[in-house]
């Protein structure tokens, strides 16, 4: 089956993208492409706002939380339009794909085929997991929340801090993952990477397109130009799932485009072609936000930077059509308001200064050259892409209109943050930290944010540059209308071929660095994965494992499907456990040790060796040298990879 094994999570999780939010979409009266971008972003609001409410009713996690509140929400639409005399139609619209048509469906479907091709490149097969830090608590997240519900973001922290020392943490993403595991009967991997197949190959595409659809037109050269772009920039959606891995950030920026393009229609300022009242999009607004947010709120505070450009225009245009005082006064208080909250929400969403000392990278000109060129993070230009941004800089002074300020202004905004996040240290890092604290002062996620900020410019740049060769054809011969439908089919072809190199494939290598499975790998090896993938044989249910989580044996918990000791590195250690990874081999002759094992119900050790999945060393000495003690017995075996079960203490 090799990577088809995906298809069925993949096809479980955009069903319930489609209940959850298309549905919602379809009652506001949305239609065609804002539907299919819309879904994703009000499932996840449900999804979401399902988990905090299922938390606080002390409701077990599954579908259902999430099925009351989208039918609470429905009910909700479907009263409002009756009293405001529009009852919901469900009739297909004369134009169910404005502008585009058939085009936008056909670029969006190119978009998908060339994003799952470099998604299932980097992936390798269907059960394979990122070898990387954060992966262990993503992982065990999802296991975690299968075992006790915890879907809420106020809950998922007691994973590993049971005192409540991490009382929030975006959980949106695990428990939409969860419910895919349940409705699925997949693994847990193998719904990661369905999750992350959706995400880079629907999710990110779709909006894209409708982002530009809404600040460039939509035209058919339009769409095709943003479904081109879309796949052609290294530092998203590829660049989350190389470093980190950053899962939860990888969908709130996959979402963003939606929310940005429902902005520029509240605010009036988009080219769209639906016709709603201003009323329904700031419902869609509110709508939005919160799945943004509780995908994580990196993706929120990237909303606050690039939708000033929209309110700056929104203002300028309202000053310029409002001269009463009064009406100047209240924008007037209204920016301010803004400008306030704005302010607020920097602070309030910055993590832990502990989390914010990401070191500066790059001196200030190689920062401005790297942005300009994007060849961040992986060294080498996306050539096209940057050439399209540039071109699209000079249409943009050409034409002059409130969009391309909008577009330039936005793409300035991604352009100055990655600046200051590389390059702006010494007396400049207070400012710095105020700028992109909230995104932990971390460059990696500043260069995926730069992606969004850029795309509208760079398709606007290649839309217009295709349309003037166009006029020029039908002006010169404007009776070959099957040869330019001909070279315009193979131009989109040549396109989604070429604008990705050389930048693509390499972010592609990097990446599949990240998720190979063998002797070398730095989390679990091969060895250690087939021990792990046993365990469900060799160790009881409810009995506890320890082991050091460095070394990955942490994820005995949701790939073996056994309870460990310690489910990620960075876990509040109990006394309890401080004395097992401290003295477990001197439990033949300290009883304080066997109270503790007996407390935590601990009666297997993963022994995963010493290499661990950072540079680093955190040896836990009593976990060291068990065979020698005389305190265990061995089990299973892979290799080096070695499973003991505990003799000391009663337990042989």
């Amino acid at each position: 089956m090799g990577m088809l094994e995906l298809l069925w999570p993949a096809t479980v999780l955009v069903l319930v993208y489609a209940v959850l939010g298309g549905t919602l979409a379809r009652l506001i009266g949305l239609r065609g492409l804002w539907v299919v971008a819309a879904a994703p972003v009000f499932a996840t609001t449900v999804i979401g706002g399902a988990s905090v409410i299922a938390g606080w009713l002390g409701i077990g996690w599954s579908i259902l939380p999430s099925l009351v509140v989208a039918a609470l929400i429905a009910i909700g639409i479907v009263l409002v339009r009756r009293w405001a005399g529009r009852p919901v139609s469900w009739r297909r619209p004369s134009a169910r794909w404005p502008g585009a048509g058939w085009w936008t469906v056909g670029a969006a479907i190119a978009a998908a085929v060339v994003l799952t091709i470099q998604v299932t490149l980097v992936l390798g097969q269907p059960n394979a997991i990122s070898q990387t830090f954060d992966n262990v608590f993503h992982l065990n997240a999802i296991q975690y929340i299968l075992d006790f519900s915890a879907a809420s973001p106020l809950e998922l922290g007691q994973m590993t801090s049971p005192n409540g020392g991490l009382p929030f943490y975006p959980s949106v993403w695990h428990a939409t993952a969860t419910i895919v595991v349940q409705l699925s009967g997949a693994s847990i991997p193998a719904v990661v990477n369905a999750q992350t197949l959706v995400i880079a190959a629907v999710i990110w595409p779709v909006g894209a397109m409708l982002l530009v659809r809404v600040l460039v037109g939509a035209s058919r050269t339009a769409m095709v130009s943003a479904a081109i772009v879309s796949v052609s920039i290294p530092t998203f959606p590829l660049l989350p799932m190389d470093y980190g891995v950053l899962y939860p950030f990888q969908l709130s920026l996959a979402v963003l485009p939606f929310v940005l393009a429902a902005t520029a229609s509240v605010l009036g300022i988009g080219r769209d072609a639906e016709r709603l009242h201003r009323g329904w999009w700031a419902f869609i607004i509110v709508g939005s936000l919160p799945g943004l947010a509780l995908a994580h709120p990196g993706g929120f505070v990237a909303w606050l930077a690039l939708s000033v450009p929209m309110v700056a225009v929104f203002a300028w245009r309202t000053w310029r059509s409002r001269p009463a005082v009064r009406e100047r006064v209240w924008l007037v208080v209204g920016l301010v308001g803004y400008a306030i909250v704005g302010f607020v929400l920097l602070k309030v969403l910055r993590p832990p200064e502990a989390a914010r000392l990401w070191p500066v990278p790059f001196p200030k000109l190689q920062a401005l050259s790297e942005g300009v060129q994007l060849s961040m993070y992986y060294g080498i230009s996306a050539v096209a892409v940057a050439l399209a941004v540039i071109i699209g800089l000079v249409w943009a002074i050409r034409e002059r209109t409130a969009m391309a300020i909008v577009m330039v202004a936005s793409w300035l905004i991604g352009l100055g943050l990655f600046i200051v996040v590389t390059s702006f240290g010494g007396p400049l890092w207070d400012l710095r930290d105020a700028l992109t604290g909230s995104w932990y002062n971390n460059w990696q996620r500043l260069a995926s944010v730069f992606a969004i900020a850029l795309l509208p410019l760079a398709a606007f740049g290649l839309t217009r540059t295709a349309e003037l060769v166009q006029r020029r054809w039908m002006a010169a011969r404007p009776e070959a209308t099957k040869a330019r439908l001909v070279v315009g089919i193979a131009a989109a072809a040549i396109g989604f071929l070429v604008f990705p190199l050389p930048a693509v494939p390499r972010a592609i290598v990097y990446a599949q660095n990240v998720f190979d499975l063998d002797d070398d790998s730095v989390l679990v090896s091969a060895d250690e994965m087939a021990l792990l993938e046993r365990l469900e044989e060799t160790v009881p249910e409810g009995v506890v494992i320890a082991g050091n989580p460095y070394t990955g044996a942490g994820l005995a918990y949701a790939i073996g499907g056994r309870d460990v000791l310690m489910p990620h590195m960075l876990v509040d250690v109990s006394d309890d456990m401080e004395l097992i990874n401290e003295h477990l081999d001197d439990a033949l002759t300290d009883d304080e040790v066997c109270d503790a094992v007996d407390a935590l119900n601990v009666g297997f050790v993963l022994d995963f060796g010493e290499r661990e999945v950072h540079p680093d060393t955190h040896p836990l000495p009593g976990l060291e040298d068990l065979a020698d003690a005389g305190v265990v017995e061995l089990v299973d075996s892979e290799g080096d990879a070695r499973l003991y079960q505990i003799t000391a203490c009663g337990l042989g």
